[in-house]
């Protein structure tokens, strides 16, 4: 059950994964405000609150870094995102939380453990497996939104997706993580670590158990990357053997294991002698040899000149 057909679709996942494993200013910006959201909903018994830290939590990008880089056996991008989930979660999200909480209550000592805090806590078995199908759920859904649609991954509708997927996701992480450290505030050790708890659960469901089988059922694994990857390596080593080229853009789109199609536009310094169609056929002669891969080539070539003055 393989996406074929789309252009440099594994790829596109590849390069997902390993920008949602790395740290940025954004990512900080959003976790901070998302967690001093989820504080004050959870503090004022607000669910219209809550649901606003979760609809600006970016937890979506390292939850793929960790499923997708573990379907390709990326272990480094792997652990670069369960990383910057927990220090999101834990570092920044539990500790404002614990932080705001003690302010609040020097300013209102009346303030107390409110019904949506003990909601994100496990005081029964009942609570666990609930907890555990909406992460297992979400998980699903953020893997299906890339390989049920494949064609619209790198399309703006696909951006407007994730931030649905990204709400539904944070629906299992905020919530816990401030509810860790005001647990902490209140001198809580059963909300602590029953938040902790469920915390961890979620953050598994969510990464591994729920998104990674979808991903697996629907044929993404590293042989079709591999072939992607090698074909684009095959071109550009052909294309530079022969010309003086400026900048090189190839779409891979693989029909099957051994048949794709590529699509190269060239930006050349210079003319070549034998002209832009016998180009396109040694590089399709090199692809089937050096990968055993049928194909048809585009090319379109483009000259550069260079004028200084």
């Amino acid at each position: 059950m393989n996406v074929w057909g789309v252009s440099n679709f594994y790829s596109n996942l590849e390069r997902y994964s390993e920008e949602g494993s790395e740290f940025s200013i954004g990512f900080f910006a959003l976790v901070v405000a998302s967690a001093l959201l989820a504080t004050g909903g959870l503090l004022s018994n607000s669910i219209p609150v809550i649901i606003g830290s979760m609809c600006i939590a970016p937890f979506l990008s390292p939850s793929r870094a960790v499923c997708i880089g573990g379907i390709y056996k990326k272990w480094k991008t792997v652990t670069r995102g369960l990383v910057k989930q927990l220090v999101g979660l834990m570092a920044i999200g539990s500790t404002l939380a614990f932080f705001v909480t003690l302010v609040f209550l020097r300013l209102a000592p009346e303030i107390t453990v409110t019904p949506t805090i003990i909601a994100r806590t496990f005081p029964t078995l009942q609570s666990i497996y609930l907890a555990s199908f909406v992460a297992l759920v979400s998980g699903a859904a953020a893997s299906l939104s890339l390989v049920a649609t494949p064609r619209i991954v790198s399309e703006p509708w696909q951006q407007l997706l994730d931030v649905m997927i990204g709400a539904e996701i944070a629906v299992s992480l905020i919530p816990p993580a401030a509810v860790v450290g005001i647990g902490l505030a209140f001198n809580r050790p059963d909300i602590i670590l029953q938040s902790f708890g469920l915390l961890m659960i979620n953050v598994v469901c969510l990464d591994l158990i729920g998104s990674m089988p979808v991903l697996y059922l629907c044929g993404v694994g590293s042989k079709p990357l591999q072939i992607e990857k090698k074909i684009r390596e095959t071109t550009k080593k052909t294309i530079n053997d022969i010309v003086k080229a400026d900048e090189i853009s190839i779409e891979v789109i693989l029909h099957s294991f051994d048949k794709a199609d590529v699509h190269i536009r060239l930006h050349a310094f210079e003319t070549y002698e034998h002209g832009g169609q016998l180009l396109a056929k040694r590089v399709s002669e090199e692809i089937k040899k050096e990968n055993g891969v049928s194909n048809n080539v585009r090319m379109i070539t483009i000259p550069v000149s260079i004028y200084a003055s």
